[in-house]
């Protein structure tokens, strides 16, 4: 629609008011196609912000995922070493026991 062939048809008849009225039509067509344009670059930067977002969530998920594992050989190990600490005290214990029913033995 050409703008400037409408507002010379209008013009002789309407009048001032006329011409504002067409001009204010033009100014809110314009107005919405900006508008139109905002939300389309609008939701296109959403969307990359959402892929953005996934992306990152799935490394940090996999990161902690590994960081799991790695906590939970760590914690086995930590457990095997305890246990046979645990172990080796109680080798001891008995040969202490053993060391000391002896001498009482020894002593009679």
């Amino acid at each position: 629609m050409d703008v400037a062939g409408v507002l010379a048809a209008v013009a002789p008849q309407a009048g001032i008011g006329g011409l504002l009225l067409a001009l204010l039509v033009y100014v809110m067509r314009h107005a919405s196609s900006d508008r139109t344009d905002y939300r389309a670059a609008l939701a296109d930067a959403e969307a990359r912000h959402a892929a953005e977002l996934a992306r990152v969530n799935a490394a940090h998920d996999s990161e902690l995922a590994e960081l799991r594992d790695r906590l939970d050989a760590q914690e086995k190990r930590t457990d095997e070493l305890a246990q046979l600490l645990d172990d080796e005290r109680r080798r001891r214990w008995h040969a202490e026991d053993a060391a000391a029913a002896a001498r009482r033995e020894a002593d009679t």
